[in-house]
């Protein structure tokens, strides 16, 4: 599909090819930058980590890329437009920094150079559940406070606020899902490997079940606060920068922490599952 795209890029004399990907991703890191999705940590981040799949994976792996992203953000834009402003219960809102990007995007790049060096489909399968569970992880989230109903822990089952760790809506589960199968979809589209259709089942699989486990995690171990007026938040500091009081999970366990052992979940899920075919 992309034969001749990459023969016109990678075809060029050294060092002309690794400079045009990295002047290219540059200028999509600058775009967001200026769209204020990305800081300028998460632009380096995402720079480094979006040349590592284009020159590994070549024009397929950072369409694949380039998808998660570009959908994350149309879903963003579809829940700000759709529901009223919230209180922000995140750590982290707004422009993305490099410990988000890292989070959702590092395995993917070292399922890439690892596919770089060794040709492996199993490599390829970890690449594509990497991304899966990314999108869905994001989905659940943003399409999931379009929800009319009040979403409920995953682990008690009781409703909680919008934005707080583990909690889930019939909606953002169901986006979830779609959204592993269209990255698993176009997976199979792009590399098409042997036994490509059970191996994108296996991304599906592995994409939703990260995604689960995000949630389960979030319900779990995640650190949720109290500020001074009672509510939750995952917040360690208010606004004055003081502490608020930890009632549940761990210090360390942040948002970003449970999104890196959730991307992880899922590539080793899909990988373990891919040795029964491979």
């Amino acid at each position: 599909m992309f034969e001749k795209l990459n023969a016109l890029i990678f075809g060029l004399p050294w060092p002309l090819a690794p400079v045009l990907i990295l002047f290219f991703m540059c200028l999509v890191a600058l775009a967001a930058y200026l769209k204020k999705h990305l800081t300028l940590s998460g632009c380096a981040a995402a720079v480094l980590l979006g040349f590592a799949v284009a020159w590994c994976l070549r024009t397929e792996g950072f369409i694949l890329f380039l998808f998660f992203y570009l959908v994350s953000n149309i879903a963003g834009k579809i829940r700000k437009a759709c529901t009223a402003p919230e209180r922000e219960i995140e750590q982290k809102s707004g422009a993305r920094d490099s410990s988000q990007v890292l989070a959702n995007g590092l395995m993917a790049a070292l399922s890439a150079v690892y596919w770089y060096y060794s040709a492996s489909t199993g490599a390829l399968v970890m690449f594509g559940a990497a991304v899966a569970e990314a999108l869905s992880d994001t989905l659940a989230g943003e399409i999931g406070r379009l929800s009319y109903a009040k979403p409920v822990s995953i682990i008690t089952r009781r409703p909680v606020e919008n934005g707080v760790s583990g909690g889930v809506t019939a909606l953002g589960t169901f986006a979830a899902f779609c959204a592993s199968a269209s990255v698993a979809i176009l997976w199979c589209a792009f590399f098409r490997t042997d036994n490509c259709t059970v191996l994108a089942i296996l991304v599906c699989i592995g994409g939703f079940a990260g995604c689960i486990a995000d949630s389960v995690l979030g319900g779990l171990v995640q650190a949720v606060y109290t500020d001074k007026e009672g509510r939750y938040t995952e917040k360690p500091y208010d606004g004055e920068g003081n502490p608020n009081a930890l009632v549940r999970g761990l210090k360390w366990m942040d948002n970003d922490m449970v999104n890196f052992i959730s991307n992880t979940f899922a590539v080793v899920l899909a990988t373990g599952l891919s040795m029964l075919v491979l």
